[in-house]
């Protein structure tokens, strides 16, 4: 694998796909302190419209990723667990390190984390939570396409989990080097797609059609895998 400089896409490969979480330390949450740490800036994906979020159509989460949600990974394999920290502390109000997060999914450096034992995670959260997972699809590398039906089936699926109350990390292509990415779901529209993505930023813009929704580096390619949470009624 060729990797030109440090981005989201440098996630070792492994049984279903899912970037290792593996970092034993906590970024600050503040976005000052946070590209300190980071070496990089935390404004959002490169040439992002942030207007194209500003429509009547939009669907928000109902818990939105603020500044004290946000975790910046601090490297270029920790995206999983940076993830599912915002959600922690979006969800629980506390905080969590990554060491913990990396106890909790079974990752270790150099060989990753399954996608299952991030729902497994998920899981540990306890019985005031409901947890769901699931794909569209899943095809072998060099036969996987997207399709717009499909496409169109995981937008419905995503503004279905929003409405509902979830809070959904996604498992994706990053815009740069196309590699495996994860990031937490704030809204969508017809036209376009916001996630917390704890490489880019809190407030990351992408078109939808421009939103590769595919595993990265995973064998099967997985086709809209995500895991999302709610409090129970």
């Amino acid at each position: 694998m060729r990797i030109p400089r440090p981005l989201p896409g440098l996630c070792v490969l492994s049984l279903l796909g899912a970037c290792v979480a593996g970092f034993t330390g906590c970024a600050r949450t503040d976005k000052a302190a946070a590209t300190r740490e980071t070496g990089r800036p935390l404004t959002g994906y490169p040439g992002q419209r942030v207007e194209l979020m500003e429509r009547p159509d939009t669907v928000w989460a109902t818990r939105r990723i603020g500044p004290k949600e946000y975790f910046a990974q601090p490297n270029d394999w920790t995206c999983s667990a940076s993830s599912y920290i915002m959600v922690y502390r979006s969800l629980t109000g506390r905080d969590l390190p990554l060491s913990e997060v990396v106890a909790r999914t079974g990752a270790r450096q150099g060989v990753g984390a399954e996608n299952s034992h991030v729902v497994e995670a998920m899981e540990m959260l306890g019985s005031k939570y409901e947890v769901v997972s699931g794909q569209s699809s899943a095809h072998p590398a060099g036969e996987s396409r997207i399709h717009n039906a499909e496409k169109a089936r995981e937008h419905a699926t995503l503004t279905r989990l929003l409405r509902e109350g979830y809070l959904v990390i996604l498992n994706f292509r990053n815009p740069e080097d196309h590699g495996g990415h994860y990031g937490v779901l704030q809204g969508i529209n017809d036209n376009a797609i916001q996630i917390a993505d704890p490489y880019y930023g809190r407030i990351s813009v992408m078109p939808w059609k421009n939103f590769d929704f595919r595993s990265g580096y995973s064998s099967p390619v997985l086709h809209g895998w995500y895991v999302a949470v709610r409090p129970k009624p």
